[in-house]
């Protein structure tokens, strides 16, 4: 399913969501991202509520509803499930990761000065009339980024990459 997000300007913040209310907020004429399987915005404040101090890392639609990976302060990586309304969170699992697992989760974290709202503000600007379908922050060729899975009204599918320190798109 595809998710369109749409924000007045983008949201930049020290890190990747530590703080849900404040790292997350939008401009009062900002409108939240909804598609069929329910609201992104909603579903990634209900995933960092229940991680609290938690940073977010993934987000996609699944099934009936969203897939979201938080990240603890000590690199501990979490998988939550939420209903599609972004409303209840089903699921909350810790993966089993050794040390440096972890250590690359907060490296990630530390280097990222974009939250994923304002990487999906950049992607939809670089790709016009699309939803997004999945986001990650990831690394590529050894810069930490926010990856995203995006279709456009025609149905084609885009991959588009934002340094996630700068903001630039490096790929779309």
């Amino acid at each position: 399913m595809a998710v369109t997000v749409a924000v007045a300007a983008p949201v930049f913040v020290a890190g990747c969501g530590t703080e849900p209310e404040a790292a997350m907020s939008v401009s009062p004429t900002s409108q939240p991202a909804v598609s069929k399987a329910g609201n992104l915005d909603r579903a990634a404040v209900t995933a960092l509520k229940a991680v609290p101090g938690g940073s977010l890392t993934s987000i996609e639609t699944e099934g009936p509803g969203w897939e979201v990976q938080v990240v603890t302060p000590d690199g501990t990586e979490r998988e939550l499930m939420v209903t599609a309304d972004g409303g209840r969170v089903t699921r909350n699992e810790a993966k089993q990761e050794d040390k440096a697992d972890k250590d690359k989760h907060r490296k990630r974290i530390q280097a990222a000065k974009l939250d994923y709202r304002a990487a999906a503000s950049k992607m939809l600007s670089a790709v016009p009339n699309s939803s997004i379908t999945e986001l990650n922050l990831d690394t590529y060729r050894g810069t930490t980024v926010w990856e995203g899975d995006l279709e456009d009204s025609n149905n084609a599918k885009h991959e588009v990459k934002i340094d996630a320190a700068s903001g630039k798109v490096l790929v779309s």
